[in-house]
C-alpha cells in the first residue's frame, strides 16, 4: 500500500510540474524543427531553434563559414533562451546539401532562405516576426551576412564574427602568391564542399572578385545597423578584409555601425561568453522592437 501511495504521489507531482511548465510557456515550449529549403532546384538541409512562448519572435539567420567546422550553435541556443528564433542551414554543396558549392551560389542561397523566412506561411508556422529578421555570420559567413543585408532591404540588422570580404580589393584571397597558395591547398582538402577545389576558388575570385567586394556595395545599407566583431589573427587579415569594410560602412548615411575587437583566435574559442553577450546586447538594442 505504501509503494502504491508513493507511486501515486510521483504521478501527481509530475502532472503538477508539467501543468506549471505549460502554463509558464503558454503551451509553447522551446523546440527545434528540421527544414528542407529548395534553392535553384537543389535541396538544402537546415533547422530552426524556436523560442519558448506563443506568438512571433525576432529571428536570426545564422550562417557558417568556409567550410563551416565552427557552426556557432552555442550562439543559437543562447539567443533562443533570450526569446529569439534562430534558423541555420547548409549552403548548396556543403555538408550534404544538394548541388555544388560556390561563393556566389552561397550568396544566392542566403537570399533564398531569407525569402523562405519572409514567406507568410513559413513565418506563421515557425513563429517568425517578419519585421525583425537579422543575420549573424562567421568568417565566410560574415561575408554572406553583410551581402545578405545589402542585397535585401527587409533585413533589419547584421552581425559578423571575424568576417571575410571574399572580394576584398576586387581580388579576395588572391592578395599575394603565398596567400593564394595557402588558400588553394586548403580548398583542395575540403571534401565537405561538393564539386569544389582550390582551382575553382581561384577562378571564381579572379572572375567575380569585383562583384563579390562588399566595400563596393555598402551604399545599399540604407541606414540599417551592423555589428562587426573582429579577432586578432591572420586568418582574416584585418587590414585587407575588416577595417576597409568598417570604414566604408561608417561613411554611409544614418547607419549604426558598431565595431569590437576580441583578443582571441578565429573561432573565439576562449571568449564564447563575451561573443554571445556582445551579440545579444547589440541585437536587443538595435534590432528588436
Amino acid at each position: 500500500m505504501k509503494l502504491i501511495l508513493q507511486f501515486l504521489a510521483i504521478i501527481i507531482i509530475t502532472l503538477i510540474s508539467k501543468t506549471a511548465f505549460s502554463k509558464a510557456m503558454g503551451d509553447h515550449p522551446a523546440s527545434i524543427v528540421e527544414l528542407t529549403i529548395e534553392s535553384f532546384g537543389e535541396r538544402m538541409s537546415g533547422f530552426a531553434y524556436l523560442a519558448a512562448g506563443s506568438g512571433v519572435h525576432p529571428t536570426i539567420l545564422l550562417l557558417h563559414g568556409y567550410p563551416g567546422n565552427e557552426k556557432n550553435l552555442d550562439v543559437a541556443q543562447a539567443m533562443r533562451s533570450k526569446g529569439w528564433n534562430v534558423v541555420f542551414f547548409h549552403y548548396r554543396g556543403s555538408w550534404g546539401s544538394e548541388g555544388e558549392f560556390s561563393l556566389r551560389g552561397a550568396e544566392q542561397d542566403v537570399q533564398v532562405v531569407l525569402q523562405y523566412m519572409f514567406d507568410k506561411k513559413n513565418a506563421d508556422r515557425l513563429g517568425i516576426d517578419r519585421n525583425q529578421i537579422s543575420i549573424v555570420g562567421h568568417s565566410m559567413g560574415g561575408h554572406m551576412a553583410i551581402a545578405g543585408i545589402l542585397d535585401n532591404p527587409t533585413v533589419k540588422c547584421s552581425v559578423t564574427y571575424d568576417g571575410a570580404n571574399m572580394g576584398a580589393n576586387s581580388v579576395g584571397v588572391l592578395s599575394d602568391p603565398e596567400t593564394t597558395k595557402i588558400w588553394k591547398n586548403y580548398s583542395d582538402s575540403l571534401f565537405m564542399l561538393a564539386g569544389w577545389s582550390g582551382t575553382k576558388l581561384l577562378a571564381e575570385t579572379r572572375q567575380y572578385g569585383a562583384k563579390l567586394d562588399l566595400v563596393k556595395r555598402v551604399d545599399k545599407i540604407k541606414g540599417r545597423s551592423v555589428m562587426i566583431i573582429a579577432a586578432n589573427t591572420d586568418v582574416i587579415p584585418m587590414e585587407l578584409h575588416i577595417k576597409p569594410l568598417v570604414t566604408a560602412l561608417r561613411a554611409t548615411k544614418n547607419s549604426q555601425i558598431s565595431y569590437k575587437l576580441i583578443e582571441d583566435d578565429h573561432s573565439f574559442s576562449s571568449s564564447r561568453t563575451e561573443l554571445i553577450n556582445t551579440t545579444e546586447k547589440f541585437l536587443n538594442t538595435h534590432c528588436k522592437n
